[in-house]
């Protein structure tokens, strides 16, 4: 479902991405990991285009991100992404941030766009909050709409860069819980993460990146376990308390 061959991203002078390679499978669960610095993010938002690639091959369902050609309006709307900021319109209910992208980008009429919303709503957890301003929620919540905002487009893929390190600790269960249940309907998706137990528990395979490269990729048993790389054995011996 994605493809990435030999990306390299730099930032004026510098190389943030050195060439990162894999490929990642429908329905597939995939943890990306490594310190601060080191080109996560970078990388997850090259898979959507919102960063442009300086060399390299990124294909996602078939298409070309690195094509000036492509449409990546287009390719966005079968790739929802949730950040680390909630990025809810403030001046929007929950159900008007919910519903206004199908509408205006898929042409979804308003009553099939408020039923959706309503099933969404209630697969997070939030139905009672349906009239809510963002302003009134906590955190979670509002991370939780975020999701079910994104999942309004119908993707096929989700991304997710850091969801839960905006949130207060108490917060962060109820957005994972979220995730889990979609990792289990088999939804495609790309997690950049610091949550290790979360990785551990919900990945098929965990990339490890420093330095801008894929230094490891594996099962999170062998990650977590016995890592190959050193490097990988010595960032998981700091993180992992």
């Amino acid at each position: 479902m994605i493809h990435v061959n030999a990306l390299r991203k730099n930032f004026a002078d510098t190389p943030v991405l050195k060439g990162l390679s894999c490929d990642i499978a429908p329905q597939e669960v995939v943890c990306v990991i490594g310190p601060s610095g080191s080109g996560k993010s970078t990388f997850l938002r090259c898979l959507n285009g919102l960063e442009s690639i300086e060399g390299g091959e990124v294909w996602v369902n078939g298409l070309p991100v690195q094509d000036p050609k492509t449409d990546l309006n287009a390719l966005r709307q079968r790739v929802g992404m949730v950040f680390q900021r909630f990025n809810l319109f403030p001046h929007m209910t929950v159900l008007e941030n919910l519903i206004m992208a199908p509408m205006d980008v898929r042409g979804v009429s308003r009553a099939d766009a408020i039923r959706e919303a309503k099933r969404l709503l209630e697969k997070v957890g939030l139905a009672d909050k349906i009239d809510a301003w963002p302003s009134s929620l906590s955190g979670g919540q509002q991370q939780r709409v975020a999701i079910a905002r994104a999942l309004a487009m119908t993707p096929e893929i989700m991304l997710f860069d850091e969801p839960t390190s905006a949130l207060d600790p108490e917060l962060v269960g109820e957005v994972l819980s979220v995730m889990k249940t979609l990792a289990q309907e088999g939804m495609t998706m790309v997690i950049v993460t610091h949550e290790m137990a979360f990785a551990r528990e919900v990945a098929d395979r965990v990339l490890f990146i420093d330095q801008g490269v894929i230094q490891e990729a594996d099962t999170p048993e062998v990650i977590f376990t016995h890592p190959a790389n050193p490097r990988t054995a010595a960032f998981l011996s700091k993180v992992l308390k």
